[in-house]
């Protein structure tokens, strides 16, 4: 078993021990430095990207898809 501490778990730990108010403020100050959702034009760039690379992987191993007549004959 794992006897190391979890970073978080410290963490959270540590904020559990902070007075209320302090507390409160941590939670504010995280809250507000939430990334904000991606833009449309950013995510329709990066749609672009994954639509281009599709079917552009090769593996260099053989499996069912690629040998999928052969399967199919069988059956």
């Amino acid at each position: 078993m794992n006897t190391a501490p979890n970073p978080l778990e410290e963490l959270l730990a540590q904020a559990r021990r902070l007075p209320e108010d302090e507390q409160q403020q941590l939670v504010a100050g995280l809250q507000a430095n939430r990334a904000s959702p991606p833009s449309e034009g950013r995510r329709q760039k990066a749609m672009k990207r994954w639509l281009e690379r599709a079917g552009s992987g090769h593996a260099d191993r053989t499996d069912i898809s690629s040998r999928k007549n052969e399967y199919l004959t069988e059956t």
